[in-house]
């Protein structure tokens, strides 16, 4: 394989990568009506299901960050794949209790804790000519999920049933193993990372879970709530669907925007992010009206600014830890995947006793915290 074929094969296996390991987590998000009414759950019950995915990530981020640190990206990643492909199958096939969903989406979870730290390592170490533009691909690749995510609930889940949902990212996932095997030519995906300690401090590493953690409960309730706040405001289950898509598809224009961006600006990654985080947290607070057309507009201003974040502060940790990315990014990791564990739970009782808006609100101060953090620790990465 030519050097420099090299980066765009690097860029396109980490963002099918990312896409096919976060999709299951995401799936059951959109689709919380549909499987919510097949297994009998209310909003509160139905949030510890969207909070097991991620909460099994937080839970064994670092581990697995140091080691995609020792057998190298490839194996890790080749490893998730397999994982995520084996738990979708079986839980579209098997679960009949939400109690096995949630069993199943711990095992999704953890394989895609395992994928997003070798990701991140392997683009640390292809020596990228443009690392802000690359981090920001494969960060589109969350929201490519979401956005695939939502529209499988009018083009599966609501003509063939929301279990082939998962079959078929099953199947996706399989053709990003076939990508990522093509991939072995390319050294930075052959050769295991030599082990190495992060170059940021364990503080400063810890302050940036902190924002992921503040930035991530928001996030991850637009996700796990788009659709059924939407259909709460007067929009029909498939439209909404739609415009979860539609609010992704946003979402993925301005990350690689911003990563291409990142590269030459002069702004720290760290304010950058806080600063589209403030944006985005006006569109969250929007959302607590309840009309169609204003949840429409402030899904679109919440995804199109509330979700660039990650792409700033990721590349901050990755190019201010070079030699142990995964190690690094498996401790900022682990507050992301508190947020999103927590978020569900604390949203999913919030709409139960309070409402939607009462949740969105939440929603919103909680961007602003993460935001006023990233900000004051800029400097710092």
């Amino acid at each position: 394989m030519s050097a420099e074929a090299r980066p765009s094969l690097v860029i396109n296996a980490a963002v099918m990568a990312t896409v096919s390991t976060v999709l299951p987590g995401f799936l059951i998000g959109a689709m919380s009506v549909q499987v919510s009414a097949e297994m009998g759950v209310s909003e509160g019950v139905y949030g510890w299901g969207l909070g097991s995915f991620f909460g099994a990530a937080m839970v064994g981020s670092i581990m697995l960050g140091r080691l995609a640190q020792r057998i190298g990206p490839l194996n890790q990643m080749t490893l998730a794949l397999g994982v995520s492909i084996a738990v979708q199958l079986a839980l579209a096939a098997s679960a009949r209790s939400f109690l096995a969903v949630i069993g199943f989406l711990v095992l999704a979870g953890l394989a895609n804790a395992a994928n997003q730290t070798s990701v991140n390592l392997a683009l640390a170490q292809a020596q990228l000519p443009r690392l802000g533009l690359a981090v920001s691909i494969k960060q589109s690749g969350l929201p490519t999920a979401t956005l695939l995510a939502g529209f499988a609930v009018p083009s599966l889940a609501l003509t063939v049933g929301w279990r082939w949902a998962y079959v078929a990212g099953a199947a996706f996932a399989l053709m990003s193993l076939v990508l990522v095997r093509a991939a072995v030519g390319s050294s930075v995906f052959r050769t295991p990372a030599r082990v190495a300690e992060p170059e940021s401090s364990s503080r400063d590493l810890f302050l940036g879970a902190v924002v992921g953690a503040f930035l991530a409960f928001s996030a991850g309730s637009l996700v796990a709530w788009g659709v059924g706040s939407g259909v709460d405001a007067g929009l029909g289950p498939g439209t909404a669907g739609l415009f979860l898509s539609v609010g992704a598809a946003t979402g993925i224009t301005m990350r690689v925007v911003s990563g291409w961006l990142s590269d030459t600006m002069r702004v720290k990654p760290f304010r950058a992010g806080g600063i589209t985080a403030l944006v985005g947290s006006i569109g969250m607070a929007g959302l607590a009206l309840r009309s169609p057309a204003t949840h429409v507009a402030a899904m679109l201003l919440s995804f199109g600014c509330g979700w660039i974040w990650p792409v700033f502060t990721n590349y901050g940790i990755v190019r201010a830890n070079p030699r142990a990315a995964g190690s690094a990014t498996g401790i900022t990791q682990m507050g992301v995947y508190v947020g999103v564990f927590v978020g569900p739970l604390v949203t999913g009782w919030l709409i139960e006793h309070s409402g939607y808006p009462a949740m969105w609100l939440v929603v919103a101060a909680s961007s602003v915290a993460g935001a006023a953090v990233s900000i004051r620790v800029a400097d710092r990465f």
